[in-house]
């Protein structure tokens, strides 16, 4: 289901539209929704770190929710790389429509450095993120 398509809007901050798919920028986390056939490469992370680095700020930590509502190949090196240039996240939400969609997760898992949790809606993706997000401020907090 798209984003569009929800009673969600009023959450999104801001939209912004690359050649390969559309991010929803909102407290807290992005959902991303990338267009059917895109190879998801290192290239195309950089272009969207950018975006959201400008948006969130440099030392922002984040959550990522993949609404996969399309076909389209991931290159897992991404993730080692994007782990590997400094960068974190607070975890990657991975909302599935299909069974199919699972070996992907189960191979993003091998490369991903923080929590990666595949979930059937938005909702439920959404409700974990602002949970993340709540126990790393507070963790965040005692460390201080």
């Amino acid at each position: 289901m798209k984003i569009t398509d929800t009673d969600l809007k009023e959450i999104i901050e801001h939209t912004h539209v690359f050649e390969h798919g559309v991010y929803y920028f909102c407290e807290g986390f992005i959902i991303s929704e990338v267009n059917e056939g895109v190879d998801y490469n290192w290239g195309i992370v950089k272009e969207v770190i950018e975006i959201a680095t400008n948006y969130y700020g440099k030392e922002a930590t984040i959550c990522l929710i993949s609404n996969r509502i399309n076909q389209y190949s991931i290159n897992p090196l991404g993730w080692h790389n994007f782990f590997n240039s400094g960068r974190k996240i607070n975890g990657l939400a991975v909302v599935s429509y299909t069974e199919n969609s699972m070996v992907s997760v189960v191979i993003e898992m091998l490369f991903f450095n923080s929590k990666l949790e595949r979930f059937h809606n938005i909702y439920e993706a959404i409700n974990w993120a602002r949970e993340l997000n709540l126990e790393k401020q507070t963790t965040s907090r005692k460390d201080d």
